[in-house]
């Protein structure tokens, strides 16, 4: 169950960039409220699954699936293309995370 609620907190952290990216400098409210409210469940969901796996892959868990995230959610919801290398390279990172949970 930690690592489920890992990989949530992971897509929570692409929620608050894109909050902070839509808000234009903290103008846009609505997307600020986003970015708040992403990155606190994000950080309380993350330190629950602490409890249970190590932080060094948590952390490691954390960064990829947010990042491998904000790739997809920008490529699908704001039209930004993603090249042959850049999915090879979200492929790995997804084989470096299935490799963590495997070992742990």
């Amino acid at each position: 169950m930690s690592w489920l609620i890992l990989f949530l907190a992971g897509t929570l952290e692409a929620g608050w960039l894109v909050g902070i990216q839509k808000s234009e400098s903290f103008t846009n409210i609505p997307y600020v409220i986003l970015a708040v409210f992403s990155i606190t469940l994000s950080l309380v969901l993350f330190s629950i699954a602490i409890k249970e796996i190590p932080i060094s892959h948590a952390y490691l868990v954390w960064l990829a699936v947010g990042a491998s995230s904000i790739s997809i959610i920008n490529h699908y919801f704001f039209e930004q293309p993603l090249s042959i290398q850049q999915l090879l390279c979200l492929g790995l990172i997804f084989t470096g995370v299935v490799g963590l949970k495997i070992s742990h």
